[in-house]
């Protein structure tokens, strides 16, 4: 092959090698990386050789199981921009100046091999969650560069979602699952379509036995204020949602948090047997337990982002540092003794420690330097190259496995050899099948109905038993209710009993909407859960959307069946059944375009605080344009816009419309009172009868109890103002004068309805036009909370 086209096709090789002999006949070989730094190894032509093949005992890759995957990493950096906001306000100036990075992770190269369970150890801030998160392909801050490889290839976000599995140091459940729930949900998401229900489920029955959660299947995950499984069984949990679809790798960011010894060597223990199984296993862990430590087959030892080692564990990794003159006396725990003799934290890396070797003091170098003129690092750097050069595997297995003939028994390696060599065969097949045109269509296993049905089946079910939910949205509709009964019960229908029922219809608006804030919280804390079910491709964001629009809508439907028949007719309104159902329509679309408006603001905010603020506010300024606190015609030119397309507002109109439309509320008034007749005219008006109800033209069919007649033309003529303030020659020039006799008893006037909805700015509107503009929000709000969900995810891993 040309040169050109051999360097392309090697790409580019973490370190180029060049090999010199000297007049003695030993070996040199010098290792360029690229940073510039250089490793010249002086040993014997058949040690390195030793190397490259594995023939060492101590230096050979551990024998990689057939349902793995091996992870290679090649220069692995990674640098944080400073994010203080003085940097972002310099680039929105134009500065020039670049902000100052942080250098997380720096040249990392080397191998992790499947079949082994894998330590990340390292002080606080070296970089050990960084480099999972990288490694998971989870990262979504700072800037990596180098190359992370899935079996000498860059792994694909379906191949990340389908074949890896990760565990988070928080649980992310969902509290009103039981563990049975939780698992058989996660089983029918992510296991093929092709599956039956019976074998999605004997797949999670058998996930929960190897975890070891039989006792506990029926308990409940529980939360911060509900009672539910113990710590060591919420982490089990996690870690069976990531087996169910029976991963090849599998990462946990310090699986033992939280946990007491016995429990953490419990959990630790069943993260063993799959490593056992062949799978790839990478755990950070902050500082475990003799007993956990010496489940490690692998230590990667981190020190503010460098490597100080890679290589087996147990006893290998004490030995390497006892012989780098740190005696391991006084120590019973090796990964103890690793962490404080590392130690310093963030601090600079190459700060030389002061040992005494051999009873004399003396200044070693510093802990990464030793590593990288180590053959360890030789051996890893020449492994991470071969993957690299070789983008067929199966060179690469079998390589190892011959290398590991030298160290194995023949006889057991040979009956290992025919299982192994088909198990590769079946991984291979898996291994390319992320390339292949079938699998490469999704990294989902239903479609996006199938899994709408599924999440309203688990979900929904869940929640309709679920306390919590049903008393935010059930008992609080109760609780309103039987309050404002206890207020507008039996309100009547003169001129003052308008206005009452106009403010019950301005409040019954206000139950529907404001309730929606309680919800706040919760929507917050569900949101880990579903990032956590979203990276593991569990469902599309457009499939929780419908989830939540279907729960939401069915419970809505529930509520307003129990509040309206308390309000309606307890409180005096439209004494017709059509009228009562559109009261309820009109509230229940109210209902649903709270909840997706309050979803949509909720899922745009960082955090509880942020959300439990905008939700109030935006639904406050959509209440204050709401058309009834400030009138239509009152309200500043400037939020006339929101007015115009507010929900509250046509909401609001719809309910007044449905009240009051073509309906006539006569009322009468007696005018034999005492006193002059002027102040009983303006006794009768102080009542409500002018209260800006009143027209010429409802004068001008008033009438009197007596059955007097009066010229109602000449009536017509005077102004309410002058009726008000008896007006004698009005009155008397229309027929009715009051100076001697009253002749005309009680009048009685028929205030009309459209009077009412004149006043509030609604005259000439439809209900049903109304209630489409309510509706017509719906989408909008439900295609902002798609949005919210799918670009706004505010994970800063």
């Amino acid at each position: 092959m040309p040169a050109g086209k051999e360097e392309k096709a090697r790409g580019a090789a973490p370190a180029s090698e060049r090999e010199s002999k000297d007049d003695k006949g030993k070996g040199k070989k010098e290792l360029k990386f690229g940073d510039g730094n250089a490793l010249s190894i002086d040993i014997e032509e058949s040690k390195f050789e030793d190397i490259v093949e594995g023939k060492g005992a101590s230096l050979s890759p551990p024998l990689a199981a057939a349902n793995g995957i091996t992870i290679s990493l090649h220069g692995l950096t990674l640098d944080l921009e400073d994010s203080r906001l003085c940097g972002a306000l310099w680039k929105c100036c134009g500065g020039k100046k670049r902000a100052p990075k942080r250098s997380v992770l720096k040249n990392i190269t080397g191998v992790i091999w499947p079949g082994e369970m894998y330590a990340l150890l390292g002080p606080s801030g070296a970089g050990k969650t960084s480099l999972l998160d990288v490694i998971s392909g989870r990262k979504t801050t700072g800037k990596i560069t180098g190359k992370v490889l899935f079996d000498g290839k860059a792994p694909t976000s379906l191949r990340l979602k389908r074949d890896t599995a990760y565990v988070q140091q928080q649980d992310a459940l969902l509290a009103s699952f039981t563990v049975y729930e939780c698992i058989v949900f996660t089983a029918m998401l992510k296991l093929p379509k092709l599956m039956s229900y019976v074998d999605k489920r004997s797949r999670a029955i058998e996930v929960i036995d190897k975890m070891g959660l039989f006792k506990a299947m029926n308990t409940k995950i529980g939360g911060p204020l509900s009672r539910g499984v113990s710590g060591g069984e919420l982490k089990r949990v996690s870690i069976a949602i990531g087996l169910i679809n029976d991963p090849l790798c599998l990462f946990l960011d310090e699986p033992t948090s939280g946990l007491d010894s016995a429990i953490a060597l419990d959990v630790m223990e069943a993260v063993k047997l799959l490593a056992d199984e062949g799978r790839t296993v990478l755990c950070t862990i902050h500082q475990p337990s003799a007993a956990i430590f010496d489940l490690f087959g692998s230590v990667i030892l981190l020190r503010a982002g460098l490597v100080c080692y890679l290589g087996e564990g147990r006893n290998e990794v004490r030995d390497y540092f006892v012989s780098l003159g740190h005696p391991f006396k006084g120590y019973d725990n090796v990964a103890e003794y690793l962490l404080e003799t590392v130690g310093g934290g963030v601090l600079a890396a190459y700060t030389p420690r002061v040992v005494v070797k051999g009873g004399a003091a003396d200044k070693s170098n510093s802990f990464v330097t030793a590593y990288k003129n180590s053959q360890l690092h030789a051996k890893n750097v020449l492994w991470a190259q071969q993957i690299l050069n070789n983008t067929d595997m199966s060179s690469v297995r079998s390589l190892r496995l011959e290398n590991s003939a030298h160290s194995e028994a023949g006889n057991a390696l040979q009956s290992q050899r025919s299982f192994r060599s088909a198990c590769d065969s079946m991984r291979s097949v898996r291994s390319d099948a992320s390339d292949s045109s079938v699998l490469s269509e999704s990294a989902y296993s239903n479609s996006l109905f199938g899994e709408t049905a599924i999440m309203v089946g688990f979900r929904g079910f869940a929640s309709w038993k679920d306390g919590q939910f049903l008393g935010t949205r059930i008992g609080l509709a109760v609780i309103f209710a039987v309050i404002m009964a206890s207020f507008w019960a039996g309100s009547q229908n003169d001129s003052h009993g308008l206005m009452t029922q106009a403010s019950l219809l301005f409040i019954a608006v206000g139950a529907a909407v404001f309730t929606t804030s309680v919800y706040v919280p919760t929507l917050i804390e569900e949101r880990p859960v579903f990032l956590r079910e979203r990276h593991d491709a569990c469902y599309r964001v457009l499939s929780y959307v419908l989830q939540k629009i279907i729960i939401e809508g069915v419970t809505g439907i529930g509520a307003v069946l129990i509040f309206c028949p308390i309000v309606y007719w307890s409180c005096n309104l439209q004494d017709h059944i059509y009228s009562y159902i559109f009261f309820n329509l009109t509230l229940w679309t109210l209902n649903f375009a709270a909840v997706m408006l309050t979803l949509a603001v909720a899922s745009a905010s960082p955090n509880v605080e942020i959300a439990g603020a905008a939700v109030p506010l935006v639904m406050t300024l959509n209440f204050f344009c709401g058309g009834f606190m400030v009138l239509a015609d009152k309200i500043p030119v400037w939020w006339k816009w929101l007015y115009s397309i507010s929900y509250v507002q046509w909401g609001f109109s719809a309910l007044m419309i449905n009240q009051f439309e073509n309906q006539e509320y006569p009322q009468c008034y007696s005018l034999n009172q005492s006193g002059s007749s002027e102040a009983t005219m303006m006794n009768v008006f102080s009542h409500g009868l002018g209260n800006g109800l009143l027209t010429g033209e409802d004068l001008a069919h008033a009438t009197c109890s007596s059955g007097h007649e009066f010229n109602r033309n000449q009536l017509s003529t005077c102004t309410i103002t002058h009726f008000a303030q008896y007006d004698q020659m009005c009155l008397k020039d229309v027929g009715m004068s009051m100076m001697s006799q009253n002749s005309c008893g009680d009048l009685c006037v028929s205030v009309k309805g459209e009077s009412v909805l004149d006043m509030f700015g609604m005259a000439g509107r439809s209900k049903w036009l109304s209630l489409g503009y309510v509706a017509a929000n719906l989408p909008v709000f439900c295609l902002l909370f798609y949005l919210a969900l799918r670009f706004l995810k505010y994970e800063n891993r």
